[in-house]
């Protein structure tokens, strides 16, 4: 696990009490979060870099590893080890490109920064930390997260952890047909430890699955979804990712993405 001190000083960089800050940090805490591998320098990095990042660390993992971690995050709150399974379901079907489309944005993943230009790794870092992750459709992100989780010291699912995934399926199995995934994420306070915004990610992971999907607008376990076909919901209130933002209880649960992804893991019918 990380080292606590250099969590802290990530932690007080970019959050209060009060939700996002902009703290300052001294050389000497800088320093020690950098020694720990939690904190790092600014890095240049383009569209392209990225992508090909990406594609070197997604093939040294497994999805089955990547799964078993997820499981392990349910009750030790490893946040970061959880974040991992959205962006490998993103990218591991992301095929190799250049830069498409105009200045502001790749038409075909959705990436930024045609040239070099710096990322900020600290707020990525702190974003897995904190909520497990909220980028898990930026390339950039992915190539990170991926990384850190290839470094990072790995738990064994308890029996606990297997009961709480368990469960989590057994709440969306019984959920009513017209109800909408933020009523979801609201029964799912009595399933596992966690706050509202550790919810929202883990049903969104659940989305990038294809676990909380449509037929129409499937997750990614089958292919890579281009940037320009993520269709959103056009009223104002929707603030969740494709595809789970069309999810409601009458969709359930894809069973076959579940025996795919948790493929290790007994289930009951």
């Amino acid at each position: 696990m990380a080292d606590k001190k250099a969590l802290k000083i990530l932690f007080k960089r970019y959050w209060s009490s009060e939700g996002w800050t902009n703290s300052y940090l001294t050389k000497e805490e800088l320093n020690y979060a950098k020694a720990a591998g939690v904190m790092f320098e600014q890095k240049k990095l383009s569209h392209d870099e990225a992508i090909q990042k990406l594609a070197a660390v997604i093939s040294t993992l497994s999805l089955e590893d990547i799964a078993t971690q997820f499981v392990a995050s349910l009750s030790s709150r490893r946040l970061e080890l959880r974040s991992a399974l959205g962006s490998f379901m993103v990218g591991r079907h992301l095929i190799a490109h250049e830069y498409l489309g105009d200045e502001n944005i790749c038409s075909y993943c959705g990436g930024f920064n045609k040239k070099q230009e710096f990322v900020d790794l600290n707020v990525l870092n702190f974003e897995r930390f904190k909520w497990g992750g909220v980028r898990h459709l930026d390339p950039f992100y992915i190539a990170f997260d991926l990384e850190q989780f290839s470094k990072a010291e790995k738990l064994t699912p308890t029996r606990e952890d297997h009961e709480i995934l368990h469960r989590i399926f057994s709440v969306v199995d019984e959920f009513p047909g017209e109800g909408k995934v933020g009523e979801l994420e609201k029964a799912l306070s009595k399933v596992l430890k966690s706050n509202k915004d550790e919810r929202r990610v883990l049903l969104e992971i659940l989305g990038f699955c294809s676990i909380l999907s449509t037929n129409d607008r499937p997750g990614f376990i089958d292919h890579f979804i281009p940037y320009l076909e993520r269709e959103e919901p056009s009223h104002a209130k929707n603030d969740w990712s494709y595809p789970v933002c069309w999810w409601t209880g009458k969709h359930g649960l894809n069973k076959n993405a579940i025996k795919e992804i948790f493929s290790t893991f007994p289930f009951r019918d």
